[in-house]
């Protein structure tokens, strides 16, 4: 493993400085350059001097808000804690200052071992706790060389379960440098335990995903399209927008409009263009003009505002094999939800909403049509929620509890 490292922060060093500056100049022409340096280790310190932190690493927006209760307990618990959060996203890492408060927020300096190690010492990290199965070898690595690692909601997919085991002399390195791995499932637990051999420090906490449900009232919501009756697409990906065109054939089967909201907004144009050849009248959000049959989302921030009006929902990700995107953002408003067949990444929430009867799954046209013209059901959250508080409160008692014997140790 260490003749593999070398090789790849030999590689590193020799791209770096002219994929860091390729992609500033990119970046920029997209106005999409602000905090760009701190990718390679220019964090501004200021002031800043923690008496001790945690030090969360959030991919992007979903983890950071999916730490929520988990940084609050930590708060509570320790009153001298700090809480840093590192991002690869800079709407996660404004998330992460504006949702959970963060004491100091930044982009992760991506595989510069020595800027994580002045990040820790200077900071004082008390433990890093990396969010999902983000395995950077060089963070983890040097992480592991100063401070307890704790991976939480961990997880493993069909497709990368298959990746893991061809590769197992590498991600076995990296696992074991871990000192706990807190997974979202027990079949994650056993995927680990299958690479990693079986260890105590691999258990099953639960899934932080759906931990924090939101009121209706606490959401700001779309005034155009209050009072409209409106089925909305939300995070698809390229070739589901095609899929779900087709479910309406050219009617609007009783709906005001049609919502998408694609997982990439810069894809918008080209949804646009596609959903006009069916012949659809289309607008984008941007432009401002709520008179057309079908508007697509391009803009950040809305989903949750869509998700409380609409009459039907479907999440995407889930018509190609990309695993799904997360459906509690809809059941936590008390909205019955539609996927396609492939929801391996929350599988979790999704037996659970299934078990309770308050998601459908569209295999074909044929369960499409069923689904837009039925009658909504009178569903009962009141159980599914109360089973969910449950796995929510053990979950973030098993992280806590965790993270808490580092801090107490290092007192």
């Amino acid at each position: 493993m260490r003749i593999l490292l070398f090789i790849y922060n030999f590689i590193l060093i020799i791209l770096t400085p002219v994929l860091s500056i390729a992609g500033y100049f990119i970046l920029r022409k997209k106005n999409k350059h602000q905090h760009y340096w701190e990718r390679f280790g220019f964090i501004r310190i200021d002031d800043f001097k923690p008496v001790k932190s945690v030090w969360f690493h959030c991919a992007s927006v979903g983890e950071v808000r999916s730490i929520k209760k988990i940084a609050d307990t930590l708060r509570q618990d320790n009153k001298d804690i700090s809480i840093i959060i590192s991002t690869m996203t800079a709407t996660g890492r404004q998330v992460a200052i504006d949702y959970i408060y963060a004491d100091k927020a930044f982009l992760l300096p991506v595989e510069n071992s020595r800027a994580v190690s002045m990040i820790i010492s200077y900071m004082n990290v008390s433990v890093l706790v990396i969010v999902d199965t983000e395995l950077w070898p060089n963070l983890i690595f040097t992480a592991s060389n100063q401070v307890p690692v704790f991976l939480i909601n961990g997880r493993i997919s069909d497709k990368t379960y298959k990746t893991y085991k061809r590769f197992k002399f590498i991600f076995k390195s990296v696992l074991k440098r871990f000192s706990a791995i807190m997974t979202k499932s027990e079949q994650d637990e056993e995927r680990f335990a299958n690479i990693l051999g079986k260890s105590s420090k691999i258990i099953t906490a639960g899934n932080i995903k759906f931990q924090e449900r939101k009121s209706k009232d606490s959401v700001k919501t779309i005034k155009e399209l209050e009072n409209i009756k409106y089925f909305l697409a939300a995070s698809t990906h390229k070739g589901e927008e095609e899929i779900i065109i087709s479910w309406f054939s050219g009617s609007m089967k009783g709906f005001d409009k049609l919502i998408f909201v694609p997982r990439h907004i810069e894809r918008s144009a080209e949804i646009k263009e596609m959903i006009e050849k069916q012949g659809y009248s289309v607008s984008l959000y941007s432009e401002n003009d709520f008179s057309k049959q079908v508007v697509i989302i391009d803009a950040f921030g809305l989903l949750e505002g869509l998700y409380v009006l609409a009459d039907k929902i479907f999440i995407g990700g889930s018509l190609k094999e990309i695993g799904g995107h997360n459906i509690y953002e809809a059941l936590q408003f008390e909205k019955t939800v539609a996927v396609g067949r492939y929801m391996f990444s929350f599988k979790e929430i999704f037996d659970e909403a299934k078990e309770f009867g308050l998601v459908t799954v569209i295999n074909n046209k044929e369960d499409a049509l069923e689904f837009l013209l039925g009658l909504e059901k009178n569903n009962n959250f009141i159980d599914f929620f109360n089973r969910i508080d449950k796995i929510n409160q053990d979950t973030v008692s098993t992280i806590t509890d965790t993270i808490n014997a580092v801090i107490k140790k290092g007192s």
